[in-house]
């Protein structure tokens, strides 16, 4: 394969990623909601919960977060000194870095699994400490 055609390929990959995100935009321009609403959706991911999804470990999330913003691909945004990764973004980078559409496949089908338990409501229990493992995504 020639540069040229190595740079084509690359810049298909990147219009291919652009395009999958503009379309997860339009959808949700089409809805009635809010960031809130979003986050009960799960297009958002914690840096645990994108590590279970994934099956890695939390540095490696870390690591793609990173790898991600220095290709001006980010993934996530850090608010409150709290990282908040966008799950479509995440799934396109598994996709195009980190195993292809099979492992996207994969990460897809886990957050379906474990998506019921984390959406689950949670009681708020003041004064209370907190039961053993509530902490824990699984």
């Amino acid at each position: 394969m020639t540069d040229d055609q190595k740079e084509l390929a690359a810049e298909l990959d990147r219009l291919a990623g652009d395009a999958a995100r503009l379309a997860d935009r339009v959808r949700r321009l089409g809805r009635i909601g809010d960031g809130m609403d979003d986050l009960r959706e799960g297009l958002f991911l914690s840096v645990g919960q994108a590590a279970i999804v994934c099956d890695v470990s939390d540095q490696a999330i870390y690591n793609w977060i990173e790898h991600a913003a220095r290709v001006r691909r980010p993934i996530a945004e850090k608010r409150a000194n709290v990282w908040i990764i966008d799950t479509a973004r995440l799934f396109a980078y598994v996709d195009k870095r980190r195993g292809g559409p099979s492992a996207r496949v994969i990460a897809v089908d886990r957050l379906r699994a474990f998506w019921p338990i984390w959406s689950k409501p949670q009681k708020l229990r003041l004064g209370e400490p907190a039961p053993e493992g509530a902490n824990s995504y699984s």
